[in-house]
């Protein structure tokens, strides 16, 4: 999905992929790195974000669990889903982190603050927006343990290391940007193969604050062969896998 620096129309979008993926017989539906919220100030190391930027992202980051997750997790109920989704998370003592969240129809299950940002010796500025994580995160939930990644993360091809800790999918949010799309190829392909695990992989599409992002939200099999993709637009993609198990009620 392209989102938007609007709260309420990223939910609403949120809600209604959950509504078309559940009458798909979907089990896990996966949105983009800070999708929830969206990121006006993310962009190039040459971009100092403006104050009007990071008062928004300061003013729309929320706890976890917070108002939205609740949000999410009462539809996550009604239609019976998994949904991993990128946001901004504030912390107690109001420290900001890209942060993606795992839940269910029982609530939150767990989460991963992204560990690698995309900082200024990377080309990026997300370490003058965000503080970093400190640990890969797998979640442990009713589906099995999901190994979490989050855009650039992927570059340092974790998804065997999570495959060491048991993770039996990989599961990435993303904004990775259209002029580094070679990377994004290898990189989605690479962590599924060397792991030998599913990859489901959601990316931006569109303008995200000062650059522009390649979408291609895919699945990836073990082999590290992409199964299907969105390609440059917004949109969901289905896919069957061999390794999850259905938690719908009979």
């Amino acid at each position: 999905m392209g989102a938007k620096t609007n709260v309420a129309a990223n939910l609403q979008t949120f809600l209604s992929y959950m509504e078309q993926a559940a009458s798909n017989g979907v089990d896990l539906v996966v949105f983009p790195e800070i999708a929830l919220q969206q990121c006006p100030a993310w962009g190039p190391a040459s971009h100092t974000p403006t104050a009007p930027e990071m008062a928004y992202v300061r003013q729309t980051a929320e706890t976890i669990p917070g108002q939205n997750t609740s949000n999410i997790v009462v539809k996550a109920k009604e239609l019976n889903l998994f949904v991993v989704f990128g946001m901004t998370e504030k912390d107690g003592a109001g420290l900001l982190y890209n942060t993606s969240v795992v839940l269910g129809p029982d609530g939150v299950i767990g989460k991963h603050r992204k560990r690698y940002l995309w900082g200024a010796s990377y080309g990026g500025n997300e370490d003058l927006i965000w503080r970093p994580g400190l640990v890969w995160d797998v979640v442990e939930s009713p589906l099995g343990k999901l190994g979490l990644m989050i855009c650039i993360e992927m570059a340092f091809n974790p998804g065997r290391e999570l495959a060491n800790q048991e993770a039996g999918l990989l599961v990435t949010s993303s904004a990775w940007p259209a002029d580094a799309a070679n990377m994004w190829d290898s990189a989605t392909k690479d962590n599924a193969s060397q792991a030998k695990r599913w990859h489901v992989v959601s990316n931006q599409v569109g303008a995200v604050g000062y650059v522009n992002d390649y979408g291609h939200s895919r699945v990836v099999d073990p082999k590290g062969t992409v199964v299907c993709d969105t390609g440059a637009m917004a949109g969901l993609v289905f896919w069957a896998t061999d390794i999850l198990t259905d938690t719908r009620t009979p």
